[in-house]
């Protein structure tokens, strides 16, 4: 019998970067799916949706080969090499992935033109949410006020094959504190409006909905917040009980008692019968 430290209940857990994967990829598919993309499987279980012209495609790999739960590419035409390529491993939320998928269906002919070097966004990130900038040799770092978000750019010329198999990153982002850290990866030539709309995915701190079980609770990192969204089945008997025994016991109606100490009233006396005397 499950009991109250291995039953599930339903949790918000902000910020959402924080909440883990659900392991479904079905947040992150569905935008594809409701714009008519097509759906494949692989003998492995691996998912890909491939939009109707066949250049862009996302993969849900959780038998890949790389690490990276998500895999998302576009391409010049349907045989040419990737464009672009971005990449979340496997503790990224599905709904940082939705928001991003959600891009690429609402805009299918605006995904391969305007990459200007992301300065729009990251300027943004510098004067309207505080972030801290620190510059090396060949990364320039921008860090969120409280270093839960890391975006690393590496600075020169990258080799796009090189970027597309994964040996150096154009953008990186390193989401969560030590130990709970998972990773997002963008190529040089992401077009400028998408890497905005996955900055903003990514550092978005709004609650997610997960059901976890107690230990699952424990597990989450410490800047984390996991508000139970009702109470538990024992929290409701434990309510139920303590409302019985301070509410007042009702009082019986006197029609149901069978003996009372109330002083009945006189008894009126019957009217004589009409007829003759006696």
């Amino acid at each position: 019998m499950l009991n109250s430290t291995t039953r599930a209940r339903e949790y918000q857990v902000a910020p959402r970067f924080l909440a883990d994967s659900t392991h479904t990829g079905d947040p992150g598919l569905q935008p594809l799916l409701d714009a008519g993309w097509a759906l494949s499987r692989d003998d492995l279980g691996n998912v890909f949706v491939t939009s109707l012209d066949h250049t862009v495609r996302t993969g849900f790999l959780p038998e890949g080969e790389c690490g990276d739960l998500w895999m998302i590419t576009a391409h010049p035409h349907a045989f040419a090499p990737p464009a672009w390529q971005v990449t979340l491993d496997l503790s990224a939320p599905p709904e940082i992935v939705g928001e991003f998928t959600s891009a690429l269906a609402a805009a299918p002919d605006s995904l391969l033109a305007g990459a200007t070097g992301g300065y729009d966004m990251t300027d943004r990130l510098l004067d309207e949410h505080s972030w801290h900038l620190a510059t090396g040799r060949a990364t320039t770092v921008l860090r969120s006020p409280d270093g839960l978000v890391a975006l690393r750019r590496q600075l020169g010329h990258l080799r796009p094959e090189n970027e597309m198999a994964g040996d150096v990153e154009r953008w990186l982002f390193e989401v969560g504190p030590p130990g709970h850290r998972w990773y997002a990866t963008a190529t040089s030539d992401l077009p400028d409006h998408l890497l905005e709309t996955l900055t903003t995915a990514v550092t978005n701190r709004a609650p997610v909905q997960r059901y976890l079980r107690r230990h699952d609770v424990e597990r989450l990192p410490a800047q984390a917040t996991a508000t139970p969204t009702a109470p538990s089945p024992l929290e409701v008997s434990r309510i139920r009980a303590a409302t019985a025994r301070s509410a007042p016991a009702p009082r019986p109606t006197a029609s149901v008692l069978a003996y009372t100490t109330a002083t009945r009233p006189a008894a009126v006396p019957a009217p004589p019968l009409a007829g003759r005397a006696r």
